[in-house]
């Protein structure tokens, strides 16, 4: 129950509904020690009261609505009141409460993040975001003997506002990056991140060790974005760091691998449940992590072929974590050769083919998830877009589409439909019929897509931006709304 109902003076069932569903459920999207600081937050300030009655509302219709159990028109009226009360509260306030020396405007940042990402208004989402991120650029200028108003620990904050920025670098990557910020960008490489000598004791340690870890892994590989351009048209402040930038990926491989091998001692060792979805969620990304720093820079899209099986057991932990079973456990390159449903072999395009394996249903629905802590949605994605396997590619898209999750900013449904679509770009190119099983060698580099992340418009629009591996198309755009 929420325990601040009395004090709170909630005016209808509507409320506290609300408020109850924030406390026992959209808490629990950030892990149990953040949500705990959220819980105080809300308890000491109203402004944060007001927010969580919104995303409690919202949160709530969004598990209930996919289910059935809740009409889409229900209760919007009053969520979007009270997120609109929570803005001019917060606007109101500003004169008052300096946001450079009290958290309550970081906390609001990341709860509004979250309300926009869960109506998939991710623009909106992306300037609640940076908005904050300033806010701590600020902070951090400021005299060491400052006193700060705090109800989350800074280095709780620091975190949340490292998985934001994951997942804006992720999706729009050096774009949002002026060339006044770059050198900003480069000089926070070497921030403080917790000791990696000494092994973590618990699930939430090991994961947070990981997400400061590939924050700085996806700072550093925005600013390579830049390396790519023709060096010429770079300014020379931005040359004369090249050196340092070689210094700082020694930095990143070593204590990513140092993290490595603290996560498989600790597996070791543990006796942690290991269908626990925070365990299998980092083997996860163990594996994004050994393949990202094996590649070569810039890889070419040949160089994805050889991690086929790598791609492999990746759909197999997130279908073990959803409860699917997983439909092989070797590529369909090393069956025999491709034949039709009656064993013969069919020619399609100039080319052997044969019909995907019946891949299994799942025997039960799933209830949609939104969290904002590291998630199986851009692995997932990644399988889909760079595995040219056709039984894989596939097999993460049917996942993305089955998982119904919502990882802050990236949402299974759209990263499922984007993938499809990358996917058919690649098997027309090479004259491959729609529903045929084929490998890797088969998707020729001149019929691959060298695809950019997703880019997002105001409101439900998103657009993929992509051009061929070779040929003189251009950059292509394509619209999806949702």
């Amino acid at each position: 129950m929420w325990q601040i109902s009395e004090s709170a003076d909630l005016i209808c069932d509507i409320e506290y509904r609300s408020l109850e569903f924030f406390q026992l459920h959209t808490t629990q999207c950030f892990g149990a020690d953040i949500g705990s600081f959220l819980l105080r937050a809300a308890y000491h300030e109203p402004i944060i009261r007001t927010i969580a009655v919104a995303i409690g509302s919202l949160h709530r219709s969004f598990v209930f609505e996919q289910r059935g159990l809740l009409t889409k028109s229900e209760d919007t009226h009053f969520t979007l009141l009270h997120y609109t009360k929570a803005i001019r509260q917060l606007v109101a306030v500003h004169p008052q409460i300096s946001p450079q020396t009290n958290d309550t405007f970081l906390i609001a940042c990341i709860l509004f993040f979250c309300f926009e990402c869960l109506q998939g208004h991710y623009r909106s989402a992306f300037r609640h975001a940076t908005s904050g991120l300033k806010i701590i650029s600020q902070q951090r200028s400021l005299p060491s003997d400052t006193a700060l108003r705090m109800y989350m620990p800074p280095e709780t904050i620091t975190l949340l506002f490292s998985i934001l920025e994951n997942q804006i670098l992720e999706i729009e990557g050096d774009e949002l990056l002026s060339l006044e910020d770059r050198p900003r960008l480069l000089s926070t490489f070497s921030d403080p991140i917790i000791n990696l000598l000494q092994p973590s004791s618990t699930v939430d340690d090991i994961l947070r060790s990981f997400q400061i870890l590939y924050n700085r892994f996806v700072r550093f590989e925005s600013v390579c974005e830049m390396l790519v351009e023709q060096l010429e048209n770079q300014p020379f402040e931005f040359l004369a760091q090249v050196r340092h930038i070689q210094m700082e990926y020694v930095r990143i491989r070593n204590d990513m691998q140092s993290w490595m091998d603290i996560f498989e001692k600790w597996l070791r060792e543990s006796c942690t449940i290991e269908n626990d979805a925070r365990v299998i969620t980092m083997k996860v990304w163990r594996l994004v992590m050994c393949l990202f720093l094996d590649l070569e820079w810039p890889p070419s899209e040949l160089t994805w072929d050889k991690y086929t099986e790598t791609f492999i057991a990746i759909n197999s932990l997130v279908a073990d974590m959803l409860g699917v079973p997983s439909y092989s456990l070797t590529s369909c390159n090393s069956s025999p050769g491709p034949q039709t449903p009656d064993g013969s072999a069919s020619a399609v395009g100039g080319e052997t083919a044969s019909f995907l394996p019946l891949r299994p249903k799942p025997s039960k629905t799933i209830a949609p998830t939104f969290s904002l802590s590291l998630g199986v949605v851009t692995p997932l994605y990644l399988c889909a877009t760079r595995c040219r396997d056709s039984a894989t590619r596939h097999y993460a898209i049917d996942l993305m589409a089955y998982s119904q999750r919502r990882e802050g900013l990236w949402d299974a449904e759209l990263a499922g439909r984007i993938a499809k679509r990358i996917v058919t770009i690649e098997e027309t190119g090479a004259r491959i019929a729609p529903g045929t099983e084929y490998g890797p060698e088969e998707i020729k580099l001149s019929a691959r897509v060298r695809s950019l992340s997703p880019s997002f418009g105001e409101g439900r629009v998103a657009k993929i931006r992509y051009n061929r591996v070779s040929g003189d198309t251009g950059l292509v755009e394509e619209v999806f709304t949702w």
